[in-house]
């Protein structure tokens, strides 16, 4: 049975905005992939309300990709266990959807899964044992341009990054400009606003993003925010 369901639909403006010619915000559209079918409809419901629209739900990587292919959603939710592995859905939407966001949902808190997932670029952890609401807020950070880590998944990367190396930035040796750019960074600002902040140019900020993520051994900005969250300061 095919698990695909697409669910994008008309959402009606409220009276008092039709009433005033007011045009309502666009809701963030949704993709969900999740293997069980009880846990997708629970999902659904979850975002059936305004502000958001499920495109569709998908039990499986291929069904989710299939779907992507002609619709570009803002945030994807996933677990890993969606066959044959959840992260091959971040993998294609980081390779084709550079503007699409992703948002692990997971009751697992194995610590080496979530790091992979984080590599690749996720900005969102929500553990399914978190009321709704948490998967809400997550949502609506991350496709702000923010990232949203459930305390559980700070705690444990945090605590892997400070037994890889926990005197790495005195090793390194970053310069105070440097600095106040990872507090910046850590903090979920974007590119132009550091650079606005700092006075410099964005061709700049980026010439010194390189240099911090070569001396920390880091590869993202996601990655640098976690080890500032590991070290708990800088």
């Amino acid at each position: 049975m095919d698990q695909t369901r697409p669910l994008a639909r008309f959402v009606p403006r409220r009276a008092d905005e039709a009433a005033n010619g007011a045009e309502p915000p666009k809701p963030v559209e949704v993709l969900i992939a999740e293997s069980q079918p009880i846990v997708l409809d629970a999902m659904v419901h979850v975002f059936d309300q305004p502000g958001f629209n499920v495109i569709a739900g998908c039990g499986t990587c291929d069904e989710a990709i299939a779907v992507l292919r002609t619709h570009q959603p803002d945030v994807v939710i996933f677990d890993f266990d969606v066959p044959p592995d959840g992260l091959a859905i971040v993998r294609h939407v980081h390779r084709h959807h550079p503007g699409t966001r992703t948002v692990l949902f997971t009751a697992t808190s194995s610590e080496a899964r979530i790091h992979d997932a984080l590599d690749l670029g996720v900005t969102g952890v929500v553990l399914k044992e978190m009321p709704p609401e948490a998967l809400l807020q997550c949502v609506r950070k991350v496709h702000a341009g923010e990232q949203w880590l459930a305390a559980g998944s700070r705690q444990l990367v945090g605590r892997r990054r400070q037994q890889r190396d926990p005197d790495r930035r005195r090793r390194v040796g970053l310069t105070a400009r440097e600095t106040d750019i990872i507090k910046l960074v850590a903090r979920g600002l974007a590119n132009e606003e550091i650079a606005r902040r700092l006075n410099v140019k964005v061709g700049t900020l980026k010439i010194h993003l390189h240099n911090i993520y070569r001396k920390l051994d880091v590869d993202s900005r996601v990655s640098l925010t976690l080890y500032v969250q590991g070290k708990g300061a800088l």
